[in-house]
């Protein structure tokens, strides 16, 4: 959250002193060459141009970082609807090999949700993939064996299918992680909006013009849409959050299960 606020901060800061620099310079060009304060004409045009190109700019990258965001949500979804029927399938087979399956696909799914609680840290992370790797093999290990039951030969198909797609969801979900707005767009976004504020205080010292309450207002609201557009599209270490609420459920579902006797 600090992280967060830091970033509006720094960036409504950073805009409006850019503008006032932007004033401020051209008013002592003026004063020094005596000349009339109201003579450029079309400069608010100029301004209004610039501010409407920075807002597509923004709706453009903001729908990039939604984008990204909605990914990484869906996937957590799909994780869980994978899980979730291979359970089930799971708990077609014989009593031995369905406890087995179920004391693993439980401690799954804990590490699974984990994977969402480290976040910015990269090494847990990779232990959380090392961990995950672990018990994929373990699961699939006891699905062969439970496969050579008589149980387990009716349910082959559908039940190796389902794992898979577990597995696949799980690989899906690490490379949504990394699925971000080009570095160098941000680095765009964030330098075309300096020369906004900055021609903003060009056009108000040419115009003899001061709005320094309503032009900072403004900036203040580019910089919590900019602000915005960053921590949606930091999964690592941003306030807006997946919902591991699908998650959630399926574990829940699957501890029931493991509660039940036989």
């Amino acid at each position: 959250m600090l992280i967060s606020v830091l970033i509006l901060v720094g960036l409504a800061a950073l805009l409006i002193l850019t503008t006032e620099v932007g004033y401020r310079s051209f008013l002592w060009v003026r004063v020094r060459e005596r000349r009339d304060m109201t003579s450029d004409e079309g400069s608010s045009f100029v301004m209004s141009s610039a501010l409407t190109l920075l807002a597509l700019l923004v709706g453009f990258t903001f729908n990039m970082a939604q984008s990204n965001y909605e990914l990484r949500r869906d996937l957590v979804t799909h994780e869980a609807n994978a899980i979730s029927t291979a359970h089930l399938r799971q708990q077609l087979l014989d009593t031995a090999q369905r406890r087995e399956l179920n004391t693993l696909m439980s401690e799954y799914v804990r590490v699974r949700m984990g994977f969402s609680r480290v976040r910015g840290d990269r090494e847990a992370m990779e232990t959380v993939g090392v961990q995950t790797g672990q018990l994929q093999a373990k699961i699939w290990e006891a699905t062969d064996r439970a496969l050579e039951t008589p149980a387990g030969q009716r349910v082959s198909v559908p039940l190796l299918s389902a794992t898979n797609d577990m597995f696949d969801d799980a690989e899906r979900r690490y490379a949504a992680f990394d699925a971000r707005i080009p570095s160098r767009i941000l680095r765009s976004l964030l330098a075309y909006a300096v020369g906004s504020a900055l021609l903003v205080g060009l056009t108000l010292a040419a115009t003899g013009s001061r709005h320094f309450i309503s032009t900072s207002g403004l900036f203040v609201l580019i910089a919590l849409a900019l602000s915005l557009i960053i921590d949606m599209d930091n999964s690592a270490s941003g306030l807006i959050t997946t919902s591991q609420a699908p998650m959630e459920r399926v574990s829940k579902m699957i501890e029931t299960v493991l509660q039940k006797p036989g």
